[in-house]
C-alpha cells in the first residue's frame, strides 16, 4: 500500500518548468563595464588618517585601565551574605573594572572575607563589602 502511494505521487508530479535563459545583448557590456570603473575616483582615507594622529596627553582613563585591581572573596558553602554580594554586588565591581575571584578553601572564620590588591597594595575586609565603601576600605 505505501509503495503504491510513493508510486502514484512519482507518477502524478510534474517536473519543474524550464527556464529559458534571457534573451539579452550582452554585446560590449565588458567594455561599458570597465569605462564606468575606470571614470571612477578615489577618495582618500579619512579614517586611516584620523589612527595615525596620536593625543599629546593621555587621558585618566587611560591611568584608571592601568591601575591593577582585584578582589579575591573567601567564601563558605551555604553562606548567605557570600550569596547576596556574589549577587548584589559583584557586576558593580566587575563593571569598573575589577578582576573578581573566589577562594572556598582557607582558615578563616568569618565570611566573606576579602583580600584586595589596588595599584601594588594589599588590603583585607572582614564581612560584607559593598561597592560604595570600597575607596574607604583601600585608604
Amino acid at each position: 500500500m505505501v509503495l503504491g502511494l510513493f508510486t502514484l505521487l512519482f507518477l502524478l508530479s510534474e517536473n519543474p518548468p524550464k527556464i529559458d535563459p534571457i534573451d539579452m545583448p550582452v554585446d560590449g557590456l565588458i567594455e561599458v563595464v570597465a569605462s564606468v570603473k575606470d571614470s571612477l575616483t578615489v577618495q582618500p582615507d579619512h579614517i586611516a588618517e584620523a589612527n595615525k594622529m596620536v593625543d599629546p596627553q593621555p587621558s585618566p582613563s587611560d591611568r584608571h585601565e592601568k591601575a591593577r585591581r582585584e578582589i579575591i572573596i573567601f567564601t563558605r558553602p551555604n553562606c548567605p551574605p557570600c550569596d547576596r554580594w556574589k549577587r548584589c554586588e559583584q557586576a558593580k565591581f566587575e563593571s569598573d573594572g575589577w578582576t573578581v575571584a573566589y577562594c572556598s578553601e582557607h582558615n578563616f572564620g568569618l565570611t566573606p572575607h576579602f583580600s584586595i590588591e589596588k595599584n601594588g597594595r594589599q588590603y583585607d575586609h572582614k564581612g560584607y563589602l559593598p561597592f560604595g565603601k570600597i575607596d574607604e576600605v583601600t585608604r
